[in-house]
């Protein structure tokens, strides 16, 4: 009797035991799987607002501009550095790698939109100084400049929106 007293101790410990380290495993598991997904979320938020901050920066500089051009037919007296494209372009690509396509595809939007409204600018602004040859550059010489910069602004609030949308779908999948 003692002995398998003894027998049914050890099973209960070594089953008791093996639960522990099947509780303990999907445990870790789990805390892996949120910790994951807490710093992709992260990641991604960096990622958008680096893009939110780039088009806002350039929506300020070219905001004047086209103001002056549309209301005054005159150049504004400073013009946008190719660093704040360049800054737009390369925080585009970053939400193109962090994704979700939706939000990628509307940053993508808002690159392209940002992009023609300062090349009309800039073509504008030349005022029949340089030949446009090329089909592309005629056609940034005739975009509405008050157009362009609504569609900039319309293009970042539908960003905005897109990105709370996929980060909050994130945290919900989190919890």
């Amino acid at each position: 009797m003692a002995i398998v007293g003894a027998a049914a101790g050890m099973l209960g410990a070594a089953v008791g035991a093996a639960g522990a380290i099947v509780s303990a495993v999907v445990t870790g598991r789990s805390q892996e799987r949120s910790q994951h997904s807490h710093w992709r979320r992260q990641v991604r938020r960096d990622a958008y607002t680096t893009l939110i901050k780039a088009a806002h920066e350039l929506y300020r500089e070219l905001t004047p501009r086209t103001l002056s051009l549309a209301h005054n037919g005159v150049r504004y007296p400073t013009y946008a550095p190719n660093e704040l494209v360049a800054a737009l372009v390369e925080a585009c690509y970053t939400v193109q790698l962090e994704g979700p396509a939706d939000v990628s595809m509307q940053a993508d939007a808002v690159r392209d939109i940002f992009t023609r409204w300062n090349g009309a600018i800039f073509w504008q602004e030349a005022s029949g100084d340089l030949a446009l040859t090329h089909p592309e550059l005629e056609a940034l010489a005739n975009i509405d400049l008050l157009v362009a910069r609504d569609l900039a602004g319309d293009a970042q609030e539908k960003f905005l929106t897109m990105a709370r949308k996929a980060l909050d779908a994130t945290s919900v999948r989190e919890s």
